[in-house]
C-alpha cells in the first residue's frame, strides 16, 4: 500500500474520531432536562433513605458519609447533563443546595464521630438542613414551571 494512501487513511480515521468525541454543546431538550432533574432528585432521596435504616451508630455515620458522597454526585451529574432552556437559575439553586447538602451530612456525620457529639443527637427528633429545604425550594419551583419531579421526601 503506497504510503500517501496509508497517510490519507489516518487522517480520515482521526478525522471521524474527533467528529465523534467532539459532543454536541446544544442545551438538552425538556425531556430530557426533567430526567435528568427526576434521577438527580431520586438518587438522593434513596441517599438520604438509606441513612435512616441504620441499625447502629456507626453504620448510621457510614451511611451519613454515603449519602454525602451520592448527593453530590448527584449533583455534578445534573450539571453535566445540561439545562434547557429558561431554567438555568432553578438548576443552579438545585445544584448548589444539593452540594451544600452532601457538605452538611459530611460535616455532621464529622461532628458526631467526636467525643462530644454525642450531645448533638441526645433527645433529637430528627436532622434537619437549611440546604435540604433549599433544595426542596428548587424543586417546588421547577415544579410550578412545569417539571414532573417530587420533592425530596423527609426520612
Amino acid at each position: 500500500m503506497p504510503r500517501t494512501v496509508l497517510v490519507f487513511i489516518v487522517l480520515a480515521a482521526a478525522v471521524v474520531l474527533a467528529a465523534g468525541c467532539g459532543g454536541s454543546n446544544s442545551a438538552p431538550t425538556l425531556t430530557e432536562y426533567e430526567q435528568s432533574v427526576v434521577t438527580a432528585r431520586d438518587r438522593v432521596d434513596f441517599a438520604l433513605g438509606r441513612i435512616t435504616k441504620a441499625k447502629a451508630k456507626d453504620e448510621f455515620l457510614n451511611r451519613m458519609d454515603e449519602a454525602s458522597a451520592a448527593i453530590d454526585d448527584a449533583a455534578s451529574g445534573l450539571e453535566e447533563a445540561g439545562v434547557a432552556e429558561g431554567f438555568d437559575d432553578e438548576t443552579k439553586k438545585l445544584t448548589d443546595a444539593l452540594h451544600q447538602l452532601s457538605v452538611d451530612l459530611s460535616a455532621t456525620a464529622s461532628d458526631l464521630r467526636q467525643p462530644e457529639g454525642q450531645v448533638l443527637v441526645t433527645g433529637a427528633s430528627g436532622l434537619n438542613f437549611e440546604s435540604w429545604d433549599q433544595a426542596n425550594l428548587a424543586l417546588a419551583s421547577l415544579i410550578g414551571q412545569g417539571i414532573d419531579v417530587e420533592l425530596i421526601g423527609r426520612h
